[in-house]
């Protein structure tokens, strides 16, 4: 018997590394983009991590993952820095994976 395996990653390939941005000292009084996939209870983890955040640094801002484009094709990834940039963001929350 012979079996066959089809290995759908190809071949490993070196991938290029792009810098980090530097981490926040702290999150008093920033804005934050809430970005989602649409695919696993948005509505339910957002609210929670606002309201956890928001104990922690009261002045704290939020633009919700509802201004934002939701979805895997929607979400442009050559354009989300520009979209959060755009809205004041200083950092984001992405997630909400299945």
């Amino acid at each position: 018997m012979k079996l066959e395996v089809f290995y759908p990653t190809g071949s490993p390939v070196e991938a290029s590394s792009l810098p980090h941005a530097p981490r926040l000292a702290d999150l008093k009084g920033k804005t934050i983009g809430e970005v989602s996939n649409g695919m696993w209870e948005d509505s339910r983890t957002f609210p929670l991590i606002r309201k956890l955040l928001k104990q922690r640094f009261p002045d704290i801002r939020f633009v919700p993952y509802t201004d934002m484009p939701a979805g895997v094709h929607e979400i442009d990834i050559d354009q989300i820095g520009e979209m959060v940039a755009a809205k004041g963001c200083h950092a984001v929350i992405g997630g909400n994976s299945a």
